[in-house]
């Protein structure tokens, strides 16, 4: 695979991450006022709606920094496209999760319940991203500290 091939194959990533992200950005804003709709009626529940919509957007700035990692190691990898598929696919799956939380805050009290569960499930993803993510950077490290190696025992021959 050429490298224009590659360019052209990660702005095309790129570009489903930031579509990605601007729907899960849109999803957490009208999570967001929901919540303050509810705010009449459970103060408590409210409070801790907020905190939630907090850490939510905290986790999307995380995964679009990952994201953007996992384009990196794209670049100087072709076996790192699997690791790319996982983490659109993961992407999706957090796209969903949201989806349904935004659709079960129609019925608060249940909706609750299962948006908490989500959030679990988030966290775990986030982690297993992050744990990914590192994998992923001492592979590339090394691999690197390889190729240079590499191209210092060329250079030394020539």
């Amino acid at each position: 695979m050429s490298v224009e091939e590659r360019v052209v194959r990660l702005e095309e990533f790129a570009a489903d991450v930031r579509k990605y992200t601007q729907f899960l950005t849109e999803m957490i804003r009208r999570y967001d006022e929901r919540i303050d709709e509810q705010e009449a009626r459970a103060q408590k529940h409210d409070e801790r709606l907020d905190e939630q919509a907090t850490r939510t957007q905290d986790y999307a700035e995380q995964l679009r920094k990952l994201t953007e990692l996992a384009v990196r190691s794209d670049e100087r990898m072709d076996e790192q496209d699997m690791r790319g598929q996982e983490h659109t696919e993961q992407l999706r799956i957090l796209t969903e999760l949201v989806v349904r939380g935004d659709e079960r805050m129609d019925t608060h009290d249940v909706g609750m319940t299962e948006l908490r569960a989500a959030h679990a499930e988030t966290e775990r993803r986030i982690a297993a991203l992050a744990d990914a993510q590192i994998h992923t950077q001492d592979a590339l490290r090394k691999l690197i500290e390889r190729d240079d190696r590499h191209r210092k025992s060329n250079g030394d021959q020539a």
